[in-house]
């Protein structure tokens, strides 16, 4: 009977990656960076790869397109299924990983996945929750990460197999997101940490087996269109000073729900490592490395966050498992005791894939037969548009834009309206960083930056610190307005017309 029934009622995962799937798939595009992706990825597919940035002419380090299987995917199903393709691209990758995340943290509970298991699950999505509406490339990181999990824990279970898996995976993930080094890495400190935690003649040679294959990972990466310089471009971009200035690339913000949410997972693991008997080292020494540089760099906050969970469940079951029953417990803690056996048979039996699974496929067949145009799909409160249909009616020129706004340009404009500067960071010299400063705040040196550009239009935010180039370039005159909307304004430069020739 149980088995009869499986399928109709879904799991704890399963309901909230219904609900994601759901949400996530009928929403409207709004990420400034999908656009630079859906423009390169068109660019990709008409020209091929290029070294040469194709966008601007101030990305004088060159185009590095290392996540460009995400554009290319994402401009085919916008061909398919119009403005809902890359929603539901999301919607696909977030509830897969939580299905997916579910299944790995259930191996490291010993396969019980009651009231802790449920609440570690919930505080590794709370670490993931602000990146779950953005239409990015971290969601296919984030599932890889997962799945690169997965196959660590089959090595550590005696699966000497599943190592084949890791070079595979490192030609996919290279070519998909910048977190591709983190496959490698896992791996190579699982197999030391390993080497600690059996008989030193038998691990030694499973550990360096893993190690090679580790390697091996490493160098797959290279076997993709940027070739081996792909190797030390993750580095080269962490250490860049404009990536200081990024968001993601500063120091855990405790200001955010999410950053106490990874405080509170960090302190729990702690807590059960030290309750435990014995410690796992091929959990705790990739756990600590990763957790630690979640501190500095919040980017990685969400791969800490899976590693801090298994490991947490991992040791918190050697207590467990430890602890002899009392039979003088409190009625509280036979509730919480029947509780935790209620949630781990209701995990055990209900099955997770089905519902999200028809959710998508429902959500496909409606954007396949009735799709939606992309400008039709976009958050037309944040994509200006209005601005962007003006902008390309004039003829092709340099455009001086905003550091978000560049990618939305190259894409509904077209690469012929070079942009200033766009969320790519790393193409943009130092120089070009600065430059964009002096313009957005008015800072001395504004006028020379600007004269080096030398923008044909002015596509520009108005609210603060917008207003403040509007107002220098309207007190210095030369500029006439085209569009204008409630936060945007396209200008158009005044050019002097040469003065005309007559015979004698």
């Amino acid at each position: 009977m149980r088995t009869r029934f499986a399928l109709l009622l879904p799991g704890p995962a399963a309901l909230l990656a219904l609900w994601l799937a759901v949400r996530l798939g009928t929403s409207p595009l709004k990420h400034f960076d999908l656009f630079f992706h859906l423009a390169g990825g068109r660019f990709l597919l008409e020209h091929g790869f290029t070294r040469v940035d194709p966008f601007s002419v101030t990305g004088t380090s060159g185009w590095v397109p290392h996540e460009w299987g995400f554009g290319v995917l994402c401009v085919l199903l916008t061909r398919w299924l119009g403005a809902g393709g890359p929603a539901l691209l999301v919607a696909a990758l977030v509830s897969a990983n939580v299905l997916l995340l579910w299944h790995v943290l259930g191996r490291a509970a010993s396969g019980k996945r009651g009231l802790l298991a449920l609440a570690t699950l919930g505080a590794v999505l709370l670490v993931h929750a602000p990146t779950w509406t953005q239409e990015r490339p971290f969601h296919l990181g984030h599932l890889l990460f997962t799945l690169a999990v997965l196959c660590v824990q089959a090595w550590r279970s005696g699966n000497e197999r599943v190592l084949w898996a890791f070079p595979l995976l490192g030609v996919a993930w290279a070519n998909l997101h910048g977190s591709w080094p983190l496959g490698p890495a896992l791996l190579g400190a699982a197999a030391v940490g390993s080497a600690f935690d059996r008989p030193w003649p038998d691990s030694r040679r499973r550990s360096l087996r893993a190690l090679a294959f580790a390697g091996a990972a490493f160098l797959a990466a290279g076997l993709g269109p940027d070739g081996p310089a792909i190797y030390l471009y993750p580095l080269h971009h962490s250490v860049l000073p404009s990536t200081q200035g990024i968001v993601e690339w500063r120091p855990l913000d405790l200001d955010l729900t999410w950053g106490w949410a990874y405080l509170a997972l960090a302190g729990a693991t702690l807590f059960a490592v030290g309750r435990a008997p014995s410690r796992r080292w091929a959990l705790l020494l990739p756990s600590a490395v990763l957790g630690i540089a979640a501190l500095k760099v919040q980017r990685h906050a969400p791969f800490a966050a899976v590693l801090l969970a298994l490991t947490l469940l991992e040791h918190a079951v050697q207590s467990s498992a430890g602890a002899a029953s009392d039979s003088s417990s409190s009625a509280w803690q036979r509730f919480w005791k029947r509780l935790d056996d209620v949630i781990a048979d209701w995990s055990a039996w209900a099955r997770s894939v089905p519902w999200p699974a028809a959710a998508l496929l429902v959500l496909g067949i409606i954007h396949a037969t009735h799709p939606t145009p992309l400008e039709q799909g976009v958050k037309r409160s944040w994509i200006p548009l209005g601005a962007l249909e003006a902008l390309r009616a004039l003829p092709p020129g340099r455009v001086l834009n905003p550091f978000v706004l560049g990618g939305t340009i190259s894409f509904f404009a077209g690469p012929d309206y070079k942009v200033f500067i766009d969320s790519r960071n790393d193409p943009f010299p130092l120089a070009v960083h600065q430059d964009y400063d002096k313009l957005l705040w008015g800072e001395p040196g504004w006028e020379e930056a600007l004269s080096r550009y030398d923008p044909d239009y002015l596509l520009w935010k108005v609210e603060n610190p917008g207003n403040i180039l509007l107002d220098h370039l309207r007190m210095s005159g030369g500029w006439r307005e085209q569009y204008r909307s409630d936060a945007y304004v396209l200008w158009v430069r005044e050019r002097e017309q040469p003065a005309a020739t007559t015979r004698p």
